[in-house]
């Protein structure tokens, strides 16, 4: 066989190549394209696990979504009435945005909707936060979680004389201790059911050298701290559930917010109990209550993109595939 009809046959292999890796990687990094929304009332229980998918831009710059199969969107509104000083919003309606209005973007001339919360972020939604929720006609605050997906893989490929490497971008975390890769949540009170489920991967050390950990898709974090207020009178040693990324620099104080404000706390001075009762806020009503969270050990190792993690059941099937093209490419290269 010619070197073209080598060359031909590797091209269309090394595309075969590319089939089985494109679902789970993306060319660039960029913003969420797509939400899924978990924590909404019991009347509103509908719209929980619904994915929300960007369709494009208001005219404000804000990005907003449609959920898939139902007429469930997620805008920004600088003033849901019109009336030019109204609060900007994040909003979830069953109402779809008029992306050519400045205010009022559902021209309804009130402030009515399935859920909002107050920003002045106009990139995107937060990813977790209390939102105010119309359930069944009384507006309540629900804990919503917005677990997102984005665009952070990358594949090349190179050439090196008669044969070919494909290179994958990876990015890979070294082990911290004897401290577990990724924990998986469950056991959070009601108010907070949303954070069931969460998977928390090891994302490094703080400046103490205790491990923390990121939640998939979600700004949440579990670290720990020394003194939660940076005082000095509230030294008591913690392990937190936080929604926000600890300061790995510093000994004290990881938020830096000042005071002691977090999901719940554990006090601890040895390393991250997989099984404890957590003290957790849990809304206006119940306050802080004693609740009994697992953190279980993910079984199997995940293989990272990005952010974007690949089951082993997946990764097994997709090496079992791009073996078999490497080989079948060796055959065409040397037959």
């Amino acid at each position: 066989r010619g070197r073209l009809g080598a060359a031909c046959t590797m091209a269309m292999l090394l595309a075969g190549v590319v089939a089985v890796v494109a679902p789970v990687v993306s060319a660039s990094q960029g913003e969420p394209w797509m939400f899924t929304l978990t924590g909404a009332c019991d009347v509103e229980g509908g719209i929980d696990g619904m994915s929300f998918v960007k369709q494009g831009n208001t005219l404000s710059g804000a990005p907003y979504y449609k959920a898939m199969h139902a007429e469930k969107y997620i805008y920004y509104d600088p003033d849901c009435m019109t009336s030019t000083d109204g609060t900007p919003r994040w909003i979830i309606d069953d109402s779809k945005p008029d992306v050519t209005r400045e205010h009022d973007l559902d021209g309804d001339d009130v402030c009515n909707y399935i859920a909002r919360i107050d920003s002045n972020d106009t990139r995107y939604p937060p990813t977790s936060g209390e939102w105010t929720m119309n359930c069944a006609g009384n507006y309540q605050l629900q804990f919503l979680i917005l677990l997102e997906l984005t665009t952070t893989g990358t594949l090349t490929t190179t050439m090196k004389g008669a044969g070919t490497n494909t290179v994958m971008t990876t990015t890979t975390r070294a082990p911290v201790f004897d401290a577990p890769r990724s924990l998986t949540l469950s056991g959070a009170c009601a108010y907070k059911r949303a954070m069931n489920g969460l998977t928390y991967d090891l994302a490094g050390t703080s400046a103490d050298g205790w491990p923390f950990y990121k939640a998939k898709g979600v700004d949440e974090y579990i670290y720990h701290d020394a003194d939660c207020d940076g005082a000095g009178t509230n030294t008591l040693s913690l392990w937190v559930l936080d929604d926000s990324k600890p300061n790995t620099t510093a000994t004290r104080d990881l938020n830096g917010d000042g005071r002691c404000d977090y999901h719940a706390r554990l006090e601890s001075t040895g390393m991250l109990p997989t099984t404890a009762t957590w003290l957790m806020y849990c809304g206006e009503a119940a306050g802080w209550v004693s609740v009994d969270l697992t953190l279980k050990e993910a079984s199997g190792k995940d293989l990272v993109f990005g952010n974007t993690m690949v089951s082993s059941a997946a990764r097994g099937g997709m090496a079992a595939s791009v073996a078999a093209l490497s080989l079948a490419i060796m055959q065409a290269l040397f037959a």
